[in-house]
């Protein structure tokens, strides 16, 4: 479940081996022949039924839910065929936009839902301003929402009769009156996908732009933009604002996505504080969230209905879930959307085709969670005693996913759905794992701290240089080789698409360069090799012009620590060699960086780069200056190649030294330093070494601080 934060964030995972938990099944009713979209609640206000409203793609459904074992249609109202269709409601009246113009223009869905024949509905397409006299046309829009003081947010909304109607928002009033909205403005600086409105501030999700967008919108006709800010997978499907609101929740409607949590506060500087998914790494897409108290309630495509504690809104804890649909991975099948505002408690979904394809399907849950517990910490190296970075932590035998990763201060947070007392494992690569214990209450924050040594069997890439900025006491080795070696496993081809690319995956845990890498192309051709982050944006890249066949290309990569980084080649028809099958990640190269899959729905694929050189490399190496001499005393020759980088160190070494004279040592130079076996070294502390001069003199001295 989880993430790294500012770095950001992310995770082994569990998979999950029910397809529920704390959310029971109430109650169904399936439509035979069509597919569900989204869904929205009703109470009447006289009798204070309850009802279920429910999009189709061929038209919009009504059911009573007030005994939720036995749901009943009360009225269906066919409607132009649309994948996407959206509810809301004000008063008695529902709200229903399609985002397909069809044959006969759907507009504005309007129905009075006093009527329970179904036979009282609009449908509306034009809007006159006020001002202007002009004017606004939609036959179609993708979205809708409706604020507490009965102004309709029309969100994407298009035309095609020849109109430009604009596809961020248009603002009507719905509560003067209800079947005749009266248009009030609008704002169209991005195309808004999905979105919410409260007390004047408009919360958008603009997905093309894959960006959040916080939008004042109390002068309707001059609305002002309040902040932005960047969803993890740059996609953003919708966002919705907690009750306090301090914080905004977002979806990106993306294979292995996140809801990503943020602190707004102060919305001329947005925060990222947590991102979390429902089922790490099994590339399922979130849709649309909606935060019910202190739950947040999302509907997955893949992964059904899920719910995550975010009373600490930095430490998302999924606490219930349930999954009807019985495939995985990043199709467009399962939950479209949950609704979880009912006075009764209950949460009600909408499938697109649970059960098997055109058989849409409404499904009614009950609650049977409660508060998070909550488990935060830190984890340090035992023998330097600093910080780790992407040290894995999980709570074992646990009924939901919680998988965590250490942040740049090696802190984590986590968490589970139960209280109890259970195993804690903590792992890094190149460390020996630990396991802790830990006793986990609803509604309060554990703190358990870890400390990992590093594994002598594992090689620590690294700077060995003690007088760089970077020196890693424990590392062995500062270059190394990873990744398949070359193209020749199983099976493969030569990649061509005009569309983009695929790429490898992989986590770094130290400033790195990716130095160069083995590639195979089938005929000549000129291809741009790009770094890139987790969100796909470039962070270095090289062109190069291949020959026919193998050869090894130099990178030069500057790599930052990070996780779900990406290997890749610009868009483009390249022809480079990929193999399609018995890829077996993770791929560790030393203990600093670990490639984690591709970018391929098949985790048997592995793209374009093989025997890739990985260094790291010294920064910012202190020059040397002062030196001992035969008694010990210490002189700055000058020349900046001396063994110490100040007079300070230098006097803290050459003490208690044994000392062989000779008769004039300004006119001797040493040449090396030797061990007793010969081996030529550094001077260290307590170890007996042999100082060998260009006069042939030989000194055995022994250094003690």
């Amino acid at each position: 479940m989880r993430r790294i934060l500012l770095l950001t964030i992310l995770f082994p995972y569990l998979l999950l081996a029910q397809n529920s938990y704390n959310l029971s099944l109430l109650g169904t009713y399936e439509w035979n022949n069509t597919e569900g979209s989204d869904i929205w609640g009703w109470v009447d206000p006289i009798n204070q039924n309850e009802y279920a409203l429910v999009g189709l793609k061929d038209g919009f459904s009504c059911l009573n839910i007030s005994n939720p074992n036995n749901p009943i249609e009360e009225f269906y109202i066919p409607d132009i065929n649309s994948t996407w269709r959206d509810i809301k409601t004000w008063g008695s009246y529902a709200y229903i936009t399609t985002d397909d113009d069809g044959i006969a223009p759907a507009g504005l869905l309007i129905v009075d839902l006093s009527d329970m024949s179904g036979n009282t509905y609009w449908h509306r397409t034009s809007f006159t301003n006020p001002i202007s006299g002009n004017l606004v046309e939609f036959n179609a829009a993708h979205n809708l929402y409706i604020d507490e003081n009965g102004i309709c947010y029309i969100f994407g909304a298009k035309s095609s009769n020849g109109s430009n109607p604009p596809d961020g928002a248009i603002f009507l009033d719905v509560a003067a009156s209800p079947i005749n909205p009266v248009y009030l403005g609008e704002w169209d600086d991005e195309y808004i996908h999905d979105g919410m409105v409260r007390g004047d501030t408009m919360y958008a999700g603009c997905i093309n732009a894959g960006d959040l967008f916080i939008v004042d919108v109390s002068n309707k006709s001059n609305p002002v933009v309040l902040g932005t800010h960047q969803t993890p997978n740059v996609f953003t499907h919708n966002a919705w604002v907690s009750d306090d609101g301090n914080y905004v929740f977002t979806t990106d409607e993306k294979p292995d996505s996140y809801i990503g949590s943020y602190d707004i506060s102060d919305m001329s500087n947005i925060q990222e504080i947590d991102r979390i998914q429902s089922n790490p790494e099994s590339n399922s897409i979130p849709h649309n969230t909606h935060v019910d108290g202190n739950f947040l309630v999302t509907s997955w495509y893949r992964d059904g209905t899920t719910v995550h504690d975010i009373s600490n809104p930095h430490n998302l804890v999924q606490v219930a879930y349930y999954d009807a649909y019985p495939g995985s991975g990043d199709g467009f099948d399962g939950c479209w959307g949950t609704y979880p505002f009912l006075p009764s408690g209950i949460i009600i979904s909408s499938e697109i085709n649970s059960s098997n394809n055109q058989t849409a399907k409404l499904m009614i849950y009950e609650r049977g969670f409660s508060g998070a517990c909550y488990l935060e910490g830190n984890v340090t190296d035992g023998s330097s005693g600093a910080t780790i970075v992407g040290a894995n932590v999980v709570i074992l035998n646990t009924s939901i996913a919680n998988a965590s990763t250490t942040n740049l201060s090696g802190d984590y947070t986590s968490g589970n759905a139960d209280a109890g007392t259970f195993d804690v494992k903590f792992s890094m690569l190149g460390y020996i794992a630990d396991t802790l214990q830990a006793t986990l209450i609803n509604g309060q924050v554990v703190i358990l701290n870890a400390t990992l040594y590093v594994d002598p069997n594992v090689l620590i890439l690294g700077c060995m240089d003690s007088l760089a900025n970077n020196y890693n006491p424990n590392a062995n080795t500062a270059l190394e080789y990873g990744g398949e070696i070359d193209n020749t496993f199983a099976s493969g081809g030569y990649y061509y698409s005009p569309f983009g690319s695929q790429h490898i995956i992989f986590d770094a845990t130290t400033n790195l360069l990716i130095k160069s890498a083995v590639f195979y192309a089938e005929d000549p051709v000129t291809v741009t090799f790009e770094l890139r982050d987790n969100n796909g944006v470039v962070i270095d890249d090289t062109t190069h012009s291949l020959v026919q066949g193998q050869q090894q290309l130099a990178l030069n990569f500057e790599v930052p620590v990070g996780t779900d980084m990406q290997l890749g080649i610009s868009n483009g028809n390249t022809g480079l060699y990929r193999n399609d099958d018995d890829a077996v990640y993770p791929y560790n190269i030393g203990s600093i960086i670990s490639i984690t899959g591709n970018s391929a729905s098949d985790p048997d694929y592995y793209y374009f780069y093989y025997n890739i050189e990985v260094e790291v490399p010294c920064l910012d190496i202190i020059a040397s200056s002062w030196d001992c001499d035969a008694q010990g005393i210490c002189f700055n020759p000058e020349t900046g190649n001396g063994q110490y980088s100040s007079l300070a160190q230098c006097e803290s070494s050459c003490i208690n030294t044994e000392v062989v004279k000779q008769t004039d040592k300004n006119k001797r130079t040493l040449m090396r330093v030797v061990d007793v076996l010969g081996r030529s070294v550094k001077i260290t502390e307590k170890t007996p070494l042999f100082y060998i001069y260009d006069d042939g003199l030989v000194e055995r001295k022994m250094l003690i601080k």
